[in-house]
């Protein structure tokens, strides 16, 4: 019988992961987790300790979630752009192929 994976298994997971070789550059205040960089340690406290955050934190994660928002739009403006270039490139390469041809 074939098992279906669980939700939480179907997920996508980012590598926040420590190597053992590697210093942590800041921990979570409550659960002592620890992150490569200060804007994930705000996501997290964010994310899994809402319902313990200081107002400052609160401030924090808005903080970070606009910036993370920002850079997906830049993001997605720079796919556009690609997407648009690769098109752009394809109808004048097809131009130039059917006028040389003809």
């Amino acid at each position: 019988m074939i098992e279906k994976p669980s939700q939480k298994q179907n997920q996508i997971r980012p590598e926040t992961n420590i190597e053992p070789d590697e210093t942590p550059v800041t921990a979570c205040p409550y659960c002592d987790r620890p992150f490569r960089t200060d804007r994930l340690r705000v996501l997290h406290v964010g994310e899994a300790h809402a319902d313990e955050w200081t107002p400052g934190e609160r401030d924090a994660y808005e903080s970070a979630l606009d910036e993370e928002a920002d850079e997906l739009f830049l993001y997605h403006l720079k796919v556009v752009a690609a997407l648009g270039s690769v098109y752009a490139a394809f109808i004048i390469l097809g131009i130039i192929g059917f006028s040389i041809a003809g």
